[in-house]
């Protein structure tokens, strides 16, 4: 495997356009990285620190949707996280509204019109996320009150912020390679990683350590497999089409044809009820409203709750998500057009039917895995295994699964490359 990683390295830096698109999202990752040093007016780094300790699992959930960066008290602290609530919103209401389900269905240009309303939801979300972080502060007592044009300058700038990343996430699918969130939201936890991983060495003991790296290197494996791990469901083309040479072959179905995905949206929506509530709170607009919300807060800080909310919304999005990337409709139309079959199921709507199924099954098993890896870790922590960890399975989940999926896409990239050599 190492053999061929490092030729696939040696592929793609031979290749002009490869290495052209990987130096972009090195820039913009930069780029990134220097606006998370770049502090916002009104918001004391060391005040959100104080904050995030005292919110606990909370605070650690928020932040991995942030990509890392939310403690910075930075212009970019709030990260992603309207970006992809605002994607999880839209994505639940195309179920409902049969006009955005439409506009998915009608290709780039429907794509095109989503993303835009996408890019539209996401700013209230922003702003109330920017009044949420000084609001609760404040209800901690950390930050005084700001003046109206410093808490304006304050939630224009973090607003702002998230903005920037949003456009630089979709620059880098655009112009780089694969999710450019993913890439975002793991070069931030990796950013924040050599912290974590001083402050653990001068705490843990040394069996502690040996037991994590052992967890990190089994949860490497499996991801591979699970990246790696397919379904090939066997078709036969007719006599007439045989005739003109073309052989029998495989419609390949992936194991998880989601990726990280599910693992981001489930944070995300995790997150989300906790920062209404935590504003809620802090703001205290109803004593029955500020119950409710305190209620919310006790519940989503119990790592119990958290874990068994993250497994089962990893597995509803993984669901979720193959219904919008595999479309079982169009492949059977494709499959009869070229005179292909699959042995034992009639061509059309059957096929149609049995490659659902077939896909729905893969990823029953594939969501599963995926849900248990991510919180395996706190899993493990929570029953004395181990004391502490690195790093939350979600963040080692999106890492790994966003360097698979560079090394996937660029040899695909690679593939199609030396095809166009010899057309």
């Amino acid at each position: 495997m190492l053999k061929d990683s490092i030729q696939s390295i040696k592929a793609a830096y031979s290749t002009p356009e490869i290495r052209q698109r990987v130096y972009f999202i090195v820039i913009i990752l930069v780029i990134f990285r220097l606006l998370a040093a770049v502090p916002v007016v009104g918001i004391d780094r060391e005040s959100l620190s104080q904050l995030f300790g005292q919110l606990g699992g909370i605070g650690d959930t928020i932040s991995t949707v942030s990509g890392g960066v939310l403690e910075t008290a930075s212009i970019v602290a709030i990260g992603l996280g309207p970006y992809i609530n605002a994607s999880i919103i839209l994505q639940l209401l195309g179920t409902v509204i049969p006009k955005l389900e439409e506009l998915r269905k009608e290709g780039s240009q429907g794509r095109r019109i989503i993303s835009m309303y996408t890019r539209y939801l996401t700013v209230p979300f922003a702003i109330l996320q920017s009044f949420v972080i000084y609001s609760t502060l404040r209800g901690f007592g950390l930050v005084g009150e700001l003046q109206t044009l410093e808490l304006i300058t304050m939630v224009s700038a973090l607003t702002g912020g998230a903005l920037l990343m949003m456009w630089m996430g979709e620059l880098v699918t655009d112009k780089g390679i694969g999710q450019g969130s993913s890439y975002l939201i793991a070069i931030g936890i990796l950013a924040s990683l050599p912290s974590i991983v001083s402050n653990n060495i001068r705490t843990a003991d040394t069996l502690q350590m040996i037991w994590f790296v052992f967890i990190l290197l089994a949860i490497f494996a499996i991801t591979i497999f699970l990246t790696q791990g397919e379904r090939r469901i066997k078709v036969m083309y007719s006599r007439r089409v045989r005739a003109t040479g073309v052989q029998d072959n495989y419609v390949p179905i992936k194991l998880t044809q989601f990726g990280v995905m599910p693992v981001i949206f489930a944070v995300s929506l995790i997150s989300f009820p906790q920062l209404i509530a935590q504003f809620l709170v802090s703001r205290d607009f109803n004593t029955k409203l500020t119950e409710i919300s305190s209620d919310i807060i006790r519940y989503l800080s119990n790592p119990l709750t958290v874990d068994i909310a993250t497994f089962l919304l990893v597995i509803a999005f993984s669901f979720f998500y193959v219904t919008v990337v595999f479309n079982a409709d169009e492949l059977a139309e494709n499959l009869q057009k070229q005179g292909a079959f699959i042995p034992g199921i009639r061509p059309g709507k059957q096929t149609a039917s049995f490659l659902r199924k077939s896909s729905f099954r893969l990823t029953a098993v594939g969501g599963v895995f995926l849900a248990t890896l991510a919180i395996l870790p706190n899993v493990l922590v929570q029953t004395g295994i181990l004391s502490a960890t690195i790093m939350s399975g979600t963040g080692l989940l999106i890492i790994i699964g966003t360097v698979l999926e560079i090394k996937r896409q660029i040899e695909s990239m690679i593939v199609v490359r030396s095809y166009d050599r010899y057309l």
